[in-house]
This record gives structure tokens, C-alpha cells and sequence, in this order.
């Protein structure tokens, strides 16, 4: 496939509302795609050149992108910088600048060849490098190619394409309908690469596709909790559970494959290079292939306390860490086990996986049991909240003991219990922001007074706005949001939107906050 033509695709599908039209277009892309095109068309679509979980950057921003682009058409570079400024979109000011057509279009294969080139360039003069392989290729390209080229570096594709946007396409062009989609899902949740999914499904069939086992270095999509009111009601529903402490840390995943050790977050990205404390404990276990799940949290050895969470989230860094890891050196709690030694545990109750947990990092200093307790009282379990919070923890984690791990599931097998400020037992909401509105009187000098925000609906791949935020933020946290939306804003309700209610500005939904509510009540509309 030429580049030009995906790029013509992508324009379709930037312009559409639908998301039906998007897995139209979409599907049409993957039907008339050569097999080996498969793995890099996903990429590219997601504005990568790898899944998520490998880190490989092009190390391109768009101060240096600016800079190709004026070299490769012959235009000063304070009017790329000014045009830039009139578009707010790096990839259409390129397709101002670029000639509309060229003569024959690079392949998609060339251009994800030659972007890879640009990822691994490294060294004395590397940067040089980049930039004349970007600029030789922004030469080859018509305007359009141009434009979604200058986005795909830059990861911004603004074209509302979700995960199961793209299951959806790839079964709608093998079978015309979603029928597969249960079993891309299912193996999308055990390997986290869309790429490979599309690649097997379309060499190797449904066969293929169940043959893609858990292993170690391929992250698995995390097991999420679900939310209940109170203890009472995580008894009446569960009956006997596990109950650990909810620790106020980053999800971390631990992989060991053989003398390689790999860590990744709840978004399956890549923290290997920042905890050297986390990777060196791994290193030692007494085991080949192995996949643990947990929390990582910086410890304070001179006060032996875990500090707050925004010190934790100050270790996912790149700079500094050896310094960082010597003040607040990081602990995992190790609550599970998917895999070791070729064997997929993930079918076992989690009775036994915790068992297994409890073998494999028995002596470990850095990877630390989250503690197991066994109730079916609900007075017993609030004493156990209560303690965990009154320790500084953000509450606790109930589960079924004879629970399978369900990667990429949020269900009642598990259910987090947390506080409120006011003492009553509740939970925050995990929202996106989708909008916002630019505010009056002393909030229109911050740039933003209120936000809009939604939650992801994953049996429609849709956000669904559910509320507006105007409070919890000061002065200077107002401004500091709006600094972050300002490069998220888009000119029209993204696709994958659904909302009644019309914000100041769209935004790409990005940004994830956590809110704290008193109630929940149902819309009149």
C-alpha cells in the first residue's frame, strides 16, 4: 500500500462523526493491505512504530520538526513558527507548506522503515541525522501524506481511533460483521499488540489468534477493581473474600525473561530504564520466566515511611534516577502471579496464585507480599479499612478467593473500598476530560473556569460526558490545566464523543483526573 493512500484513509477518518464510518474506513484499510503491511499500518494509525509497551521514540519534537519542515520547502523558519502559531497543528501548517501531489508515493513498509531509522539514530550527530532522514521524507510526500506524517511523529493523530475501534475494523474485514471481536479481544488482552492480532489473524486465521499465549516480556491488560458502596454490600455480594490494602503507588508489572527484566505500567508503557531498584530485585528471583503484578511505592529510609504519591510519581522520570532512586527507592507489594516458567496461571484461583507470590519473593528486601486477610463479616472488614487509612494507605482491594485473573476485566471479582474527606465511605470516579469552557470574571484570566469531563463506555468504544468541574483546582492549578488542554484542543466533537452538552472547546481525550463527588444522581436528559 502507498502512503499516500493510507494517508487519504486517515483524512476520511479524521473528517467523519461516526464511529461506525471509522470501522468502515478502517476495515477497507486492513481488506486492502498486503499481510506484511498489517503490523505497521496498526502502528502507524496509533501514531506508533512499536506497541505501546516497547519504548521506541523518534525523538522528534516539534521544535525540530519545525525545523525540517522549513528545510525540506525552502521556507524561513520564524514563518514555519508563525504559520505554526495560526494553525495550532504542526501537521496542517506542513500541508500548507508541502506541494499538493508528488510523483510516486513510499510505501507504508519505506516510511515506517525509515522512521524506525530515525528511532534508533543515536550517538554523537544523531540528531543531524533525524532530521535529514525526516526532511528527505516530508520531500517525498504530497501535502496530505505531509500532514498525517508530521502527526504520527509527534503521536498526535487526532482521528479518535480507540482499541476496540481498530478489533472492531479487523473482524468487520474478515467477516463483514463484529463476530470476532470476542476472540480478537480475548487475545489482545494477553499479548497488548494490536499489530501481532492483525498480522496472526490474517497469516494464521482464529487458530492463530488463540495460540497466542501469555509470556513473559508481552505485558498482559491489567485486572481492574469495580466499586461498591460500602462493606456491607462487598459481603452480600461476595460472600468470603481476600482483603489487602489499596496502596497509593503506580501499578506496576514485573516481567522476567531470563536475564531480561521488564517493567510496565497500568498503561503497559514502559518504566524498565526508571526503576534500577524494581529491575535488580526481579533479577534475583529464583526463576526463569516469570509475571507479577503490583504496586510500587518510594520509600524514606531515613523516616521508614512510604511517602505521598506525588513523590512516587516524581521516580517515572529519565533524568536523574540513580540520584532519585538512592532518596526514595522504590518497594513493590506483589499481590499476584500470571505466568512462570511456561505456565499460564492466570486460569488458577487467586487463593493459589497468592500462594505461589508468597514462594517466589519469600526474602526479597524490594518485592514485598501485600498482605492477605480472609473475612466474611462486614464489621471485620470495615475495621480493616479504617486501620489501613488511619496508616495512610488509600484503603483496601476485596477478592473472590476462587477467582480466576481476568487481564484487561473490571468486574466484582475484585471490588477497592476506599474513604472520603468527610468520613464516609465512598470512592472517587476516574473521569476524562473532554471540553472546557473559557470562564468569567477572574476565571477568563486563567484560560479555562470549568471542565468538561466524561467516562469511557467500553461496550460502545465512547466517552460519555457525565458532569462539568469548576472547583477543586487553585489559581495556579487553573492555569497550569489549561496550558496542558491548549495542545489537546481540536475544532470539532471528536468521534468517539458522545455529549448533549457543547463546551467553549473540544479537547482529544487524554487526560485522566480523579474526582471526589458526594453523590451520583441521574440526568433529567
Amino acid at each position: 500500500m502507498k502512503f499516500a493512500k493510507l494517508a487519504a484513509s486517515l483524512d476520511q477518518m479524521e473528517a467523519t462523526k461516526s464511529r461506525n464510518e471509522l470501522v468502515r474506513i478502517l476495515s477497507d484499510v486492513y481488506r486492502a493491505s498486503e499481510p506484511d503491511e498489517l503490523e505497521p499500518i496498526t502502528y502507524l494509525i496509533q501514531g506508533r512504530l512499536a506497541p505501546f509497551f516497547e519504548p521506541v521514540e523518534m525523538g522528534l519534537g516539534e521544535r525540530l520538526l519545525m525545523s525540517a519542515i522549513a528545510v525540506a520547502y525552502a521556507t524561513p523558519k520564524d514563518e514555519v513558527v508563525k504559520l505554526n502559531r495560526q494553525t495550532g497543528d504542526l501537521g496542517i501548517t506542513a500541508q500548507r507548506l508541502a506541494p499538493a501531489s508528488r510523483g510516486d508515493s513510499p510505501s507504508v513498509a519505506e516510511v515506517h522503515q525509515r522512521l524506525s531509522q530515525i528511532a534508533a539514530a543515536g550517538g554523537a550527530g544523531s540528531q543531524q541525522q533525524k532530521l535529514d532522514v525526516f526532511t528527505g521524507l516530508l520531500r517525498d510526500l504530497d501535502s496530505t501524506s505531509a500532514k498525517h506524517l508530521v502527526r504520527i511523529t509527534l503521536g498526535k493523530m487526532r482521528l479518535g481511533i480507540g482499541d476496540p475501534t481498530v478489533l472492531d475494523a479487523m473482524s468487520y474485514a474478515k467477516k463483514g460483521d463484529r463476530s470476532l471481536r470476542p476472540v480478537l479481544e480475548a487475545a489482545y488482552n494477553r499479548t497488548s499488540d494490536l499489530g501481532l492480532i492483525a498480522h496472526t489473524l490474517w497469516q494464521e486465521g482464529e487458530a492463530g489468534l488463540d495460540a497466542l499465549k501469555v509470556s513473559a516480556g508481552h505485558p498482559l491488560r491489567p485486572q481492574l477493581a469495580e466499586r461498591l458502596p460500602n462493606p456491607e454490600a462487598v459481603i452480600k455480594k461476595l460472600g468470603t473474600v481476600g482483603v489487602q490494602p489499596k496502596y497509593d503507588g503506580l501499578r506496576v508489572q514485573i516481567h522476567k525473561a531470563g536475564d531480561q527484566v521488564s517493567l510496565f505500567s497500568r498503561n503497559l508503557e514502559s518504566m524498565t530504564e526508571m526503576f534500577p531498584e524494581l529491575v535488580a530485585a526481579a533479577s534475583e528471583l529464583q526463576v526463569d520466566d516469570v509475571i507479577l503484578d503490583g504496586e510500587a511505592i518510594a520509600y524514606n529510609p531515613e523516616s521508614e515511611e512510604y511517602v505521598p504519591f506525588q513523590e512516587t510519581t516524581a521516580r517515572r522520570r529519565k533524568e536523574g534516577i540513580q540520584e532519585f532512586a538512592a532518596r526514595a527507592p522504590m518497594r513493590a507489594f506483589v499481590f499476584d502471579v500470571m505466568f512462570r516458567d511456561g505456565s499460564d496461571l492466570t486460569p488458577l484461583p487467586y487463593e493459589r496464585r497468592f500462594e505461589i507470590v508468597q514462594e517466589l519473593i519469600k526474602g526479597s528486601d524490594t518485592l514485598l507480599t501485600a498482605p492477605l486477610m480472609q473475612t466474611d463479616s462486614a464489621e471485620v472488614l470495615t475495621r480493616e479499612l479504617l486501620d489501613n487509612i488511619s496508616r495512610g494507605l488509600e484503603g483496601v482491594v476485596a477478592k473472590r478467593l476462587d477467582s480466576p485473573y481476568q487481564a484487561g476485566a473490571r468486574n466484582f471479582n475484585w471490588v477497592k473500598l476506599k474513604r472520603n474527606t468527610s468520613g464516609q465511605l465512598t470512592d472517587t470516579i476516574d473521569v476524562v476530560l473532554l471540553g472546557y469552557y473559557g470562564g468569567k470574571g477572574k476565571r477568563a484570566e486563567f484560560g479555562a473556569g470549568a471542565l468538561l469531563a466524561g467516562v469511557y463506555d467500553t461496550e460502545k468504544d465512547e466517552f460519555v460526558t457525565i458532569t462539568k468541574l469548576g472547583t477543586g483546582l487553585s489559581d495556579e492549578g487553573w492555569r497550569a490545566i489549561h496550558k496542558r488542554l491548549a495542545n489537546l484542543e481540536v475544532p470539532e466533537k471528536p468521534a468517539r464523543v458522545n455529549s448533549n452538552i457543547v463546551p467553549d472547546a473540544w479537547l482529544e481525550p487524554e487526560i485522566v483526573v480523579e474526582v471526589l463527588a458526594d453523590e451520583i444522581t441521574p440526568s433529567p436528559r
